[in-house]
């Protein structure tokens, strides 16, 4: 099967990536661009984040809606005068649906379950969807605009997605996948329901023909990725359209029963029905540079406070420094205040401080460029999160500047905390969700019991996402998959080596590349001289494994060293005394 690009945070950082510092870019392509085409022929589509308006035949594009950095799929209403779309915005995922009118969006989605799919009922009052609400799945769930009622579809095994409605609003089909099996189903007025194509191919976006005779839809093997029909006839007959296009695999959109328009190669094509080839649509999208869509590329001053006096050494049998993709050996980091001042071979230093841990891993301490720290936290979290490895978080909360004065000394030592109102970061990867392998082990972990995770982890994702393997700009956030810190952040590695990173890039994941999207590289994230003296120290091989990642065992912070077991005594104590 064709490898699957992540489609929310990833997408978009390479996207930002290539137009920050830029006062304007103008763009004619797009990666994934999805598409849908109202009766009088504009053109809605989702590029860079945002949802934009195209002219029925081409030319430049008109912004529907600025800094939303995440819309996807939008949607047409019937009467052309309404967008539905997903999105996560205000730290919410779900579905939207904008108001051209009077430019105002409303949320429609419930609660914290990942909802997708959105398609209009052709009365124009009804969005269908699909959501996992119920943690086992995704089923097909309707909601009337109206008054703002919920209801389900449908509960079959698996997982119901991508509902179609035929033009007069009496027929559904969807698609359904169970294990490796994929099935496009019918479910016609009155009818029970039936399956027109099934096998171990991936089934995707269908789509009716407005006249009601054929469904289209996108059919995935090991090879190919081509656009395939079922002629509603009796018997029903199956018939490949077109393939050897990179096409994305959302619904065809038709502009009536001879026109159809999708995506391929990054453009937007039309097509005849009866005709051999297709047309560009061309558009061009000029993306302004302002603070809500770009990464601003500054160097930033990291605040020093609460370093100690003094020199240590720490002898690292393994070093992993952040930076390369191995090991380097026997190597001495020398620590002065809160800094490391050199990194070098191994040697006897007799009269200074040597800290030994034998075969323990020395990695850079792990940085999250956006978690969620509820505002419950306190003094004596800082011990139980620097125990997962942690060392900086980006994260709100309103005692952020007396924790992170706490936090920063050696009574009750925590993560370095930066305001995500200060340190804001545009776009960054957050792929975890209960798919993520290896989740029930890291829920049952010690860490997970210090911190106190015991609850669901929603599913965010109808599969799992692929990243492509040679990324290297990849930055890590928790945020999104609704975590405690210092848990999300382990939750959120082991899903990017899951989504094909290795271990060492998923490491600078949290490392390097969070320190230059903060803008304090080479403060953070990297064992090198001048920068910050946050180590962690692992039992066991996270270039090889990254579930060893989370078994800490000791962590240099701001220059002090702590054991594991010590911080854990820290935050007791502070707990009996409270």
């Amino acid at each position: 099967m064709m490898s699957r690009r992540c489609s929310l945070a990833i997408t978009l950082l390479l996207i930002l990536a290539s137009i920050a510092g830029q006062a304007a870019e103008t763009l004619t392509r797009g990666n994934q661009l999805s598409i849908d085409v109202a009766g009088d022929g504009r053109v809605v589509m989702d590029l860079a984040g945002d949802l934009w308006v195209v002219p029925q035949s081409g030319g430049d594009a008109t912004r529907l809606t600025t800094g939303l950095s995440s819309a996807q799929r939008p949607r047409w209403s019937p009467d052309g005068l309404r967008v539905a779309y997903t999105a996560i915005t205000d730290q919410k995922q779900g579905i939207w649906v904008h108001d051209t009118n009077d430019g105002k969006t409303r949320y429609l989605s419930q609660d914290a379950r990942f909802d997708l799919h959105p398609t209009w009922h052709p009365g124009g009052q009804r969005l269908t969807y699909a959501s996992d609400r119920t943690g086992r799945g995704f089923n097909l769930w309707e909601v009337d605009l109206s008054t703002g009622l919920h209801w389900r579809l449908s509960s079959r095994p698996g997982d119901e997605t991508e509902p179609a409605w035929s033009a007069d609003g009496r027929h559904l089909v969807y698609i359904h996948n169970a294990g490796d099996k994929w099935s496009l189903i019918l479910r016609r007025h009155g009818e029970p329901e039936e399956v027109l194509v099934t096998g171990s191919e991936r089934l995707s976006g269908p789509s009716w023909r407005p006249d009601g005779s054929l469904v289209t839809f996108w059919r995935e093997s090991t090879t190919t990725t081509a656009l395939d029909m079922v002629i509603l006839s009796q018997p029903r007959l199956i018939r490949r359209y077109m393939d050897g296009e990179d096409f994305v695999r959302t619904p065809v959109s038709w502009l009536d029963k001879h026109r159809m328009l999708y995506t391929a190669d990054g453009v937007i094509r039309q097509r005849l029905f009866n005709a051999w080839s297709s047309r560009s649509v061309p558009f061009r999208a000029t993306l302004e540079t302002t603070p809500d869509v770009v990464v601003e590329k500054r160097r930033r001053a990291l605040p020093r406070r609460g370093e100690p006096d003094g020199e240590i050494v720490i002898h690292a049998a393994r070093l992993f420094d952040g930076i390369g993709g191995g090991y380097q050996r026997d190597r001495d980091i020398l620590i002065a205040g809160g800094r490391i001042t050199a990194v070098e071979a191994h040697a006897e230093r007799p009269g200074q401080i040597v800290i030994d841990m034998g075969d323990l891993a020395v990695l850079p301490g792990f940085v999250d460029v956006h978690a969620r720290l509820p505002d419950t936290a306190d003094e004596r979290s800082g011990p139980l999160l620097l125990a997962s490895g942690v060392t900086t978080l980006v994260a709100d909360h309103p005692e952020a500047e007396h924790l992170n004065a706490v936090w920063s000394g050696k009574d009750l030592p925590g993560p370095r905390l930066l305001p995500a109102s200060d340190w804001p970061v545009a776009a960054y990867a957050s792929l975890a969700d209960s798919m993520t392998p290896g989740l029930e082990a890291l829920r049952n972990s010690r860490p997970a019991r210090l911190i106190g995770f015991d609850g669901l982890v929603a599913r965010r994702f109808t599969e799992p996402q692929t990243i492509d393997a040679g990324a290297t700009t990849v930055v890590l956030g928790s945020r999104p998959n609704g975590l405690p810190a210092g848990i999300a952040l382990h939750a959120e590695l082991r899903a990017l080596v899951a989504a094909s990173l290795r271990p060492d890039q998923a490491l600078r994941a949290a490392g390097v590349n969070s320190a230059a999207t903060l803008g304090v590289d080479p403060t953070l994230g990297r064992v090198a001289t001048g920068a910050v003296a946050d180590l962690v120290f692992v039992d066991g091989d996270p270039l090889v494994d990254i579930d060893a990642a989370l078994n800490v065992v000791a962590v240099v912070r701001n220059g002090r060293f702590f054991s594991v077991a010590g911080l854990i005594d820290r935050a007791q104590a502070q707990a009996n005394v409270e």
